[in-house]
């Protein structure tokens, strides 16, 4: 059926356009529990209606106890801090073997290439500016002050 939607389109079934691409980028905090009756749900924080207007309840209908804000937004800061130390410690890898920098000091791949990082800086801030959206959309001061260091910091950098 998609092959025959996309020659309908006239676009090839291969084509960069034929890709799906998320029109935003989101997060879901995972495994949020509900303090009353322990209830355990994953939470789209950019796309969830509720939450956008600031409705931070269980989502049970007998329930509806409100969630603790303050540790949604300590969990978020511990994985914002977690994807920071990720970044800062990965693996360099050579452009041109594809193996993994082994030794520390050397500044070449034993083939004679050059080492890149393995997470792209442009995909790093755009995980963070996803976190700082949520912060500034969520109120959380002490993650909007965390994201925007990291990114102030970054940007610096390049």
């Amino acid at each position: 059926m998609r092959k025959n939607l996309l020659k309908l389109v006239r676009v090839k079934e291969f084509s960069p356009e034929a890709q799906f691409q998320d029109p935003f980028s989101s997060f879901i905090l995972p495994n949020v529990i509900c303090s009353y009756c322990n209830d355990c749900r994953d939470l789209d924080l950019c796309r969830d209606s509720s939450l956008l207007d600031q409705n931070w309840r269980c989502g049970v209908s007998h329930c509806g106890q409100p969630y603790d804000r303050e540790h949604m937004e300590n969990a978020l800061l511990q994985i914002v801090r977690q994807r920071e130390r990720l970044y800062h410690l990965q693996d360099l890898v050579c452009l041109r073997c594809k193996q993994m920098k082994a030794a520390h000091l050397a500044e070449q791949c034993g083939c004679g290439g050059s080492f890149r990082c393995t997470e792209n800086q442009f995909d790093f801030l755009a995980k963070m500016q996803v976190f700082l959206n949520v912060a500034k959309s969520q109120k959380f001061r002490l993650l909007e002050d965390c994201t925007s260091w990291i990114l102030g910091v970054t940007k610096l950098s390049q």
